[in-house]
C-alpha cells in the first residue's frame, strides 16, 4: 500500500455530503449503521477503506497531490491546516488518517444528539479491524500515548461490563471545555467516542441492533434507496444527515447560545422541517467518470403540517380576519408557510442560453417559481421582523416602496415581480491579470417582458445615490461602486466545516469534516455589521433577462460578444451533459457545470501572490479562519508559497465536473461527476 492517505483524507473531506450504504451477509456482524443511534445527526462511512484508497490512487486527483512538483507544497498545507485544527483540540485523538496501514474493513464517524442535559452531544468513531487485532491494539496504543502527551490523563473505567481505557482532557482556563475520550477494541471493532452512554448502546447493539438505529430513520432507508436505483455500482463512501438536528448538536458541542433570532427555529417554524434529512453515496474511479456522487434530500409532502395551517387560518377567518388568497394554506400545497418557496419545477431541457459564452468558469440554471415564492416570502419575513398580532411588515415594507416620496416608488409586485419568467441562471469567471479584484460573476432571470422589467429597474435606481449609468446598445446599465452603507449580518446557524461552498460536494475540496477531528463548529459566530455587496451592476437585455454582475463592464463584454463561440459547443461541456445523461439527467430543475482548472485557477494565483486572504470572496474569508488561531491575535505560520508550481503544472490533472437536480414527489435527486481531464 503506498503512503498516500494525506491526500486520501482530503478526499473523504471534500465528498463528506456525496456517499452511500452496502448490504452486509447474513451472518456478518452488524454494519456500522446499525450499530449507531437513531439520535445520529450525521454519519459518514466508509464500506471498505481498502478498496476506497486503492481506487482513489487511479484517480488523476492523487496524480496531482504524489506529483513532485507539487507535493511539497501539498504537504505544507496539509500540515498548515493541521496545525490550525489541532489549536481547537482533536476530541478523540484519531482521525482517518491514522487508519493507514491497517487494513481495515468499514469505519464510520458520526455526530450524535444525547439525552444527558450535560452532554447533550457525542462524538463516535466505529472501525471494524477483523483480522488484524494487532495492528488495531498498535494504533490504540499509539493514538493514547499522544493523548498523554498532549496532557490527558489516563485512567481505567468499567462501561456495560467491560474494561475501557479512559483519557481525560482537563482546560484549566475553560473547565467547561474539559472531556473524556473512551476507547475499546469489541468484538473486533475499534470504538472510540466522548460520552460513556453512546459506547455502551454501540456494544449493546452487537447483539441485538433493533430498529431504533440510523438504519431504521425513515429519511436514510429513502436516501440509500433512491441512491441504489440510480446506480449499478457499489459505492466507496456513504453518508448522512439530519440537518437541524445536526445544527442544533453542533451548536450544543460547541457552547454555541444564538443571541438574537434563532434562525433554525425560524426556519422550522416557517415549515422548512419538511426536509427530514439527506443522504448519498461516492463512487470513485468509475469508467471516465473521477467521482460519481448520487444525493437524496427527502422532503416528503408535509399533510399534517398543510391541514392544520388550513385548520387556523379558517379559524382566523370565522373570527373575522380577511383570508389572503395569494398566501392562504391551500389542500394542494406540498409544504406550508415560508416552504412554499422550495418550488423547483423540472423541464426536459435546460440548455445554456445562447449568450452564455464558451470560456466560463461555472455555469448553473435552474428553475425556480420566483412568482409565487415572492409572496410565499410573506411569513417569513413577518417572523423574522416580529410583526406583532395582525400586523403585516411584509406589505408596509412594499407600500413604502410604492409610495415613499424619496424612494423608488415602485409597485415591486405589479411592476417587477409579476413579469418573472422562473429560470435564474448563474455564470462565473475572471479576467486577466489575476488580482484581488479579478473574479467576476453574473446573474440572469428570464423575464416575459422586458420594456417593463426596464421602467421598473429604472425606478429602482433613480433612488440609488451611488449609482453611474452608461449607455450601452440603446440601453442602460447601472453600476453601484464602494457601497459605504453597512448592513448588519447576524449568522448564528453553523452547519460546520466539512460542508464547502460547492453544494453538494462534488465541485471542490474543502477541509476536514466531521469525523473525528471535531465538531467542525466555528471558533466564533459570524455576527456584526458587514458590507453585503460592494459592487455591482444591473440592466435589463433586449434578449429578456434582468442581468446583475459584479461590474458593467463585465456586461458589456459579455452583450458584446454575442456572436462568440457558445458554451454547448465546448467539448468539455458536451463531455459533462453526456455523463449527466448516463446518470439519468432528462427532466431536471437544477444544472451545474464547472471547469475545475478555471474555477481554481484564480484562487491558487492570489495564494500564489500571497493575496489570497486580501480577497473578498468566501475562498479568501475561508482561508482567514483556517489560516488564523482559535486565540485571537494570533497566526499559525505562513504558507510557503515558494513551493508551488505554475498552475498550468495543476491544471493538467483538473477536469470539468458537472451536477443535475431532479425534483421528485417526495424530495429532490441530486446526481453528478467529476470526469477525466483530456
Amino acid at each position: 500500500m503506498t503512503n498516500s492517505f494525506p491526500s486520501f483524507s482530503k478526499l473523504l473531506a471534500a465528498f463528506a455530503l456525496t456517499a452511500v450504504i452496502g448490504l452486509p451477509s447474513l451472518f456478518a456482524a452488524p454494519t456500522t449503521d446499525q450499530l449507531l443511534p437513531n439520535t445520529t445527526k450525521a454519519y459518514f462511512a466508509v464500506p471498505n477503506l481498502d478498496d476506497l484508497q486503492k481506487r482513489f490512487e487511479t484517480t488523476q486527483i492523487h496524480q496531482l497531490m504524489t506529483d513532485p512538483v507539487i507535493k511539497p507544497f501539498a504537504e505544507d498545507l496539509k500540515r498548515q491546516l493541521q496545525s490550525r485544527f489541532d489549536q481547537t483540540g482533536i476530541r478523540l485523538g484519531i482521525s482517518f488518517d491514522d487508519l493507514e496501514n491497517l487494513n481495515a474493513g468499514e469505519a464510520a464517524s458520526a455526530v450524535i444528539a444525547v439525552e444527558d442535559d450535560k452532554q447533550p452531544h457525542a462524538l463516535a468513531l466505529i472501525v471494524d479491524v477483523t483480522g488484524s487485532l494487532e495492528d488495531a491494539q498498535e494504533l490504540v496504543n499509539r493514538i493514547g500515548k499522544e493523548l498523554i502527551d498532549q496532557g490527558a490523563e489516563q485512567t481505567t473505567t468499567e462501561i456495560a461490563g467491560q474494561q475501557v481505557t479512559q483519557y481525560t482532557v482537563t482546560d484549566e482556563d475553560n473547565p467547561e471545555a474539559s472531556y473524556s475520550a473512551y476507547y475499546i477494541i469489541f468484538n473486533d471493532h475499534i470504538i472510540a467516542t466522548d460520552h460513556t452512554k453512546v459506547l455502551a448502546d454501540v456494544m449493546a447493539r452487537f447483539e441485538t441492533p433493533g430498529n431504533d438505529n440510523v438504519a431504521g430513520i425513515k429519511a436514510y432507508q429513502v436516501a440509500m434507496q433512491r441512491c441504489d436505483d440510480a446506480s449499478e455500482v457499489a459505492p466507496q463512501i456513504r453518508w448522512f444527515v439530519e440537518p437541524f438536528g445536526y445544527a442544533k448538536t453542533v451548536q450544543a458541542a460547541a457552547g454555541i447560545t444564538p443571541e438574537g433570532k434563532n434562525f433554525q427555529e425560524l426556519l422550522l417554524g416557517q415549515g422548512f422541517g419538511a426536509i427530514h434529512g439527506l443522504g448519498g453515496w461516492v463512487v470513485v474511479a468509475e469508467g471516465e467518470n473521477e467521482f460519481t456522487h448520487h444525493t437524496f434530500v427527502y422532503a416528503p409532502r408535509d399533510t399534517e403540517g398543510i391541514e392544520a395551517q388550513i385548520a387556523l387560518e379558517d379559524e382566523a377567518q370565522s373570527n373575522g380576519k380577511e383570508k389572503d388568497e395569494r398566501t392562504a394554506a391551500k389542500e394542494s400545497d406540498r409544504y406550508r408557510l415560508a416552504a412554499r418557496m422550495l418550488d423547483f419545477p423540472n423541464s426536459e431541457t435546460q440548455d445554456p442560453q445562447s449568450w452564455i459564452p464558451s470560456n466560463v468558469s461555472t455555469y448553473t440554471t435552474m428553475n425556480w417559481n420566483l412568482r409565487d415564492s415572492f409572496e410565499y416570502a410573506k411569513t417569513l419575513v413577518n417572523d423574522y421582523l416580529d410583526a406583532e398580532e395582525g400586523q403585516d411588515l411584509f406589505e408596509e415594507i412594499l407600500e413604502g416602496i410604492a409610495h415613499d416620496v424619496n424612494g423608488p416608488q415602485l409597485n415591486i409586485r405589479d411592476e417587477l415581480v409579476g413579469y418573472l419568467a422562473g429560470r435564474v441562471s448563474v455564470m462565473t469567471g475572471f479576467k486577466e491579470p489575476v488580482d484581488i479584484d479579478t473574479h467576476q460573476w453574473l446573474a440572469a432571470i428570464d423575464v416575459t417582458d422586458a420594456p417593463a422589467v426596464r421602467k421598473a429597474v429604472a425606478k429602482f435606481m433613480n433612488a440609488e445615490p451611488n449609482k453611474k449609468e452608461r449607455d450601452f446598445n440603446g440601453f442602460t446599465i447601472y453600476e453601484v461602486l464602494n457601497v459605504e452603507e453597512e448592513i448588519d449580518v447576524e449568522l448564528n446557524v453553523d452547519f460546520g466545516d466539512g460542508f464547502g461552498d460547492d453544494g453538494f460536494g462534488n465541485e471542490g475540496f474543502g477541509d476536514e469534516g466531521f469525523g473525528g477531528e471535531d465538531f467542525g463548529a466555528g471558533d466564533e459566530e459570524a455576527t456584526g455589521a458587514q458590507p453585503l455587496i460592494s459592487q455591482w451592476a444591473v440592466t435589463v437585455s433586449d434578449s429578456g433577462h434582468i442581468i446583475v454582475a459584479s461590474s458593467a463592464d463585465f456586461i458589456e463584454d459579455l452583450l458584446r460578444e454575442q456572436d462568440a463561440a457558445k458554451l454547448d459547443e465546448t467539448d468539455d461541456y458536451q463531455r459533462v451533459e453526456a455523463a449527466l445523461k448516463s446518470l439519468g439527467a432528462k427532466s431536471t430543475s437544477m444544472r451545474m457545470f464547472s471547469r475545475l482548472d478555471k474555477k481554481n485557477e484564480p484562487n491558487y494565483k492570489l495564494l500564489q501572490q500571497g493575496k489570497m486572504q486580501q480577497s473578498d470572496t468566501i475562498a479568501g474569508k475561508l482561508l482567514n479562519r483556517l489560516m488564523g488561531s482559535a486565540e485571537e491575535d494570533k497566526k499559525v505560520e505562513k504558507l510557503d508559497v515558494s513551493k508551488m508550481p505554475e498552475f498550468e503544472k495543476v491544471a493538467k490533472y483538473l477536469g470539468p465536473s458537472g451536477t443535475y437536480v431532479q425534483t421528485r414527489e417526495d424530495g429532490w435527486f441530486i446526481s453528478g461527476a467529476v470526469l477525466k481531464k483530456n
